[in-house]
């Protein structure tokens, strides 16, 4: 296994150093630069990989603070949001649609919900649709068992982070030393 070392995490120690009243503003705004910069990283990356079909899994590319995190630690995750994740105004900006599930239940779906992220991110089976028996209905269980195919990944989101580690340093770096220059002139 390949070890990485990233430099220049002792200047923005330094920083954080100066500014101690108003750490947790920094330590945001910080957070926030360096996952700018692999938002974006992310969002061209799948766009190269062809996944911009409707363009709903790009649109849905963000960054989240991560609310329990715990005390004196800022964490933000990158990731696709989905499902009741996504704001309301995305949510309202998709057109809703009816369906009838498997269980024969009446369902809303949204055409922006890209709830299939995952699979393109990290790959995945196969499976028939039909059971391919004339005796009837086949489970799901049997047909993911019988499946032989896989879906290559097309990842967008660990490759973000292995293409721009020393952006995300330089980034978090320009905006710490703005935060510390800001709060100096306080």
């Amino acid at each position: 296994m390949a070890k990485t070392e990233i430099l220049g995490i002792g200047s923005l120690k330094a920083d954080f150093g100066k500014a101690r009243g108003d750490a947790p503003r920094l330590a945001r705004r910080v957070v926030v630069a360096g996952g700018r910069v692999l938002k974006d990283e992310a969002k061209s990356i799948a766009r190269a990989n062809g996944s911009v079909r409707t363009g709903a899994m790009v649109e849905n590319i963000a960054i989240k603070r991560e609310s329990k995190a715990g005390p004196g630690i800022e964490q933000y995750n990158l990731g696709v949001r989905h499902g009741r994740d996504q704001s309301r105004k995305v949510r309202k900006a998709g057109n809703r649609k009816l369906s009838v599930n498997a269980d024969g239940r009446i369902k809303s779906t949204r055409d922006n919900d890209p709830f299939y992220w995952r699979w393109v991110e990290l790959g995945h089976k196969t499976v028939s649709r039909r059971s391919n028996t004339k005796r009837g209905k086949q489970s799901i269980r049997k047909r993911r068992a019988q499946s032989s195919g896989w879906v290559n990944a097309k990842p967008f989101i660990g490759p973000a982070l292995e293409r721009k580690k020393t952006d995300v340093i330089a980034a978090m770096g320009q905006a710490a030393a703005k935060e510390v220059e800001k709060l100096g002139r306080k």
